[in-house]
């Protein structure tokens, strides 16, 4: 009797171990720093990397991938390219780093901006600095009803993902121009779609986490100038998207990079 119950007494603790472990791991999750992609430390497939317009930098994927020390071929299987698409690709690649690449940035201290963001609140998809600005928001507009948050910004800034979610949609969109659609399981269901872009960087199907890059701003599709057309929709309601963010600029630190998250 005295062994079944110590055996119980083992259990109990051994319960109470992986609860709270996993407790404090959420709770870590849920409060720890949100970091957010720059133009040197870019997430793709979970890897860190680079995107490039190789007929921009008028050099070879080849080249690029020398540069970054990896492989061509592990260029082409994570863009999921073809040798048929190397000698038309008009849209940026992702490159991944090499170990010792990402050893060298390290060594020159360079830095990525974090934000504190609870696991349910959303980010601003654009990261702040002074060249952006709330241009225009939701509600009646010019005798219809403007859907979202207009953020202006210069062509080709980054955009990023408001929260964790499964890419549903991403190409041209009517009036939206090149658009991505987001799905938020973890948040209430609720869908994010940020549009105008001037390059899209992920694909249906696509896994993206808080604060990762998907696109490069633009002025495409109905668009009066350069900007990010942000909505949050529930059941394909309109929410005002200005609910669910911090004051615009708030709450912006700095952080050396770390490769592990």
């Amino acid at each position: 009797m005295k062994r079944n119950r110590s055996y119980y007494i083992v259990l109990v603790l051994i319960l109470f171990v992986v609860t709270y472990s996993a407790y404090a791991a959420y709770q870590k999750q849920k409060n720890g720093p949100v970091f957010l992609d720059n133009h040197v430390f870019q997430r793709y497939n979970e890897q860190w990397g680079l995107w490039v317009d190789l007929t921009a930098e008028k050099k070879s994927l080849l080249e690029k991938a020398s540069e970054f020390g990896i492989l061509a071929q592990e260029v082409m299987e994570i863009n999921q390219l073809k040798e048929s698409d190397l000698g038309r690709l008009k849209r940026p690649i992702f490159f991944p780093y090499s170990a010792e690449y990402m050893r060298g940035l390290q060594e020159k201290e360079l830095f990525r901006e974090t934000v504190e963001s609870p696991i349910d609140q959303f980010i601003w998809p654009v990261l702040p600095n002074h060249k952006s600005r709330i241009s225009s928001r939701i509600g009646r507009r010019w005798n219809t009803w403007h859907t979202g948050l207009d953020i202006a910004i210069p062509k080709n800034s980054i955009v990023l993902a408001a929260a964790d979610g499964v890419v549903e949609e991403s190409g041209r969109s009517g009036d939206y121009g090149l658009a991505v659609k987001i799905y938020h399981h973890d948040m209430n269901h609720f869908h994010t779609v940020y549009g105008h872009n001037q390059e899209l960087l992920v694909k249906p199907g696509d896994v993206v986490r808080k604060g990762q890059i998907i696109a490069f701003s633009g002025n495409t599709g109905k668009s009066t100038g350069p900007h990010v057309h942000f909505e949050v929709r529930f059941h394909n309601v309109y929410l005002n998207p200005e609910n669910f963010l911090t004051p615009y600029e708030e709450g912006v630190a700095t952080s050396i990079v770390g490769f592990a998250d």
